[in-house]
């Protein structure tokens, strides 16, 4: 098959969407089908690089890391409508998918669309459940996923959304999946030493890490609301935020008025190849975050063997087991007692890193690109 992915994340971005659509065109290339991504440039123009097509935009006043693209039309357009794909997977909701709707208008080519992010909650927050803001993303959704042949939803969280209801029966859950080979590899005892010295951290067996994008839906807050009262009942707990982002400069204002600076430490924006250096460095992977629809980090952090401690969402469901691969918590309490029992117990945390681990397998990259051309072939009637 010829196919076309369309994505505003994609190699100079750094996020869950980005790891997703990179997993899943390297797949479908090794299964040897003629892949092409769709995605902005890192500058004002246009290029190609090793056959994908990048357009050119210019970055956010919000998130730098995001690009907005709102050109009209492109020579590298014009070259993708006459290569012709087969079928065109969206992966955004935004100006790529612009583009990748009028490519499809000229070839004919099916479209299928992966529905990524939760609008309601990142655009409307704690009123997204009430009634003018259900109405009005079911309106969006009727326009937008009107353009699909089938939509995506990664996780039975995200088959939910008010905004994926006029889809109905078009809707598929697949949930995403990961290179585990990029997150379980070695590394050595003097390779940790050097990053705990990097960031004045011990390593004492009782490192909390978060590997996140640092804003405001991730709740990151709650975590160190929570820090004190797991102190008091762990004195040897730190936290490595791995990650950057606009909520960054007010979460460290707030350690260093409250006097967590010595055991909390931020890493900042992290090369994506190197991420597996800072789960390695951890001892429990922790998040606070009701935000997620199928988080890559959870996925990640499985499959670097790390027990999780998460707030209770629906995001959860056939990830984290309670008790088994980690524990989900509800409150302060909750957490404490959580970690406290994983971390002083090591033959619970010996138990729940197997756990991890083969909860990982399950995510690998392998079985999520054959769900997805399994999908494909359906759409096209194969």
């Amino acid at each position: 098959m010829k196919i076309l992915i369309a994505s505003d994340a994609y190699i100079y971005q750094t996020n869950g969407v980005r790891n997703v659509v990179i997993t899943l065109a390297n797949g479908l290339k090794q299964l040897g089908h003629d892949v092409r991504v769709l995605a902005p440039a890192n500058g004002r123009t246009s290029f190609k690089k090793d056959g994908d097509c990048f357009i050119r935009s210019f970055p956010s006043f919000v998130y730098p890391d995001v690009r907005l693209c709102p050109v009209l039309s492109d020579p590298l357009i014009d070259e993708l409508e006459q290569w012709k794909p087969d079928l065109i997977h969206v992966h955004t909701e935004a100006d790529m998918a612009r583009l990748a709707f009028k490519i499809a208008a000229v070839t004919g080519a099916p479209v299928v669309i992966t529905a990524h992010t939760d609008y309601a909650t990142y655009a409307f927050k704690r009123f997204h459940e009430s009634r003018p803001v259900r109405m009005t993303m079911k309106v969006f959704g009727k326009r937008f996923y009107r353009h699909a042949k089938a939509v995506v939803a990664p996780s039975e969280k995200a088959r939910h959304f008010a905004q994926l209801q006029p889809a109905g029966d078009r809707v598929t859950v697949i949930p995403n999946g990961i290179r585990l080979e990029r997150y379980q590899k070695p590394v050595s005892p003097e390779e940790k030493a050097e990053l705990f010295r990097r960031y004045g951290l011990a390593d004492n067996g009782c490192t909390l890490v978060m590997v996140t994008r640092v804003s405001a839906e991730k709740n990151i807050m709650e975590i160190l609301h929570y820090f004190p009262a797991l102190r008091r009942a762990l004195p040897e707990a730190q936290l490595l935020i791995a990650g950057d982002g606009p909520d960054r400069r007010r979460l460290e204002a707030y350690c260093e008025h409250n006097g967590l600076t010595d055991r909390v430490r931020f890493a900042g924006r992290i090369d994506p190849n190197e991420v597996y250096r800072y789960y390695a460095m951890g001892d429990l992977f922790v998040s606070a975050s009701t935000f997620e629809v199928h988080s890559m980090t959870y996925l990640e952090a499985m499959a670097c063997g790390l027990p999780l401690v998460c707030r209770e969402d629906a995001s959860l469901l056939n990830v984290l087991d309670d008790g088994e691969n980690g524990f989900i918590y509800r409150t302060e309490s909750g957490f404490v007692e959580a970690a406290v029992k994983i971390l002083r117990n090591r033959a619970l945390w010996e138990a729940m890193h197997r756990k991890a681990l083969e909860k990982a397998d399950q995510f690998s990259d392998r079985r999520f690109v054959e769900r997805t051309v399994a999908l494909y072939e359906q759409v096209l009637g194969r």
